[in-house]
């Protein structure tokens, strides 16, 4: 096996890490974001404020249901517990957020493009895409969980 063949083994053998600060990063940007909208009259009022003016259905529930999401599954996230249920809610919020709190205005499809892949969001929604499929990592409840069912099984 070549040098560069050994390299990349044994970066790949610490994928693992880049799996946990993903998951830590975005957890964490969505349980205080969640928890801040929960648990601080003027911020849930401010998201309250955003949904009316993306003119969506039955603000003052939603606002309270998508921080309450926000807020559960950035917990998740964060321990690595439920991790494709805590990516799949929190992947419907960001669809929402982009496609219905955004407006983006552009000259070309090119424009438009790199406007789109600007927005936070997104990189969000593809990081979520990511832990969706790749799973948690080692250091998770989910794997701990799953470690031990096949062990009794």
């Amino acid at each position: 096996m070549s040098c560069v063949g050994i390299f990349l083994s044994e970066l790949h053998s610490w994928e693992w890490l880049g799996i946990l600060l993903a998951r830590l990063a975005v957890g964490s940007l969505f349980f205080l974001s969640g928890r801040g909208k929960l648990f601080v009259p003027e911020r849930r009022e401010q998201m309250r404020q955003t949904l009316i003016e993306a003119h969506l259905a039955f603000p003052e529930f939603n606002a309270v249901f998508v921080s309450a999401v926000e807020f559960g599954c950035g917990f998740l996230l964060i321990v690595g517990a439920l991790t494709p249920l805590a990516c799949t809610m929190l992947g419907g919020i960001m669809i929402v957020a982009i496609t219905a709190i955004r407006n983006i205005k552009a000259s070309s499809p090119l424009n438009w493009l790199a406007e789109f892949l600007y927005i936070p969001e997104v990189l969000y929604l593809v990081i979520l895409v990511w832990l969706f499929f790749s799973g948690p990592g080692w250091l998770s409840v989910d794997h701990l969980v799953l470690s031990n069912f096949v062990q009794t099984h």
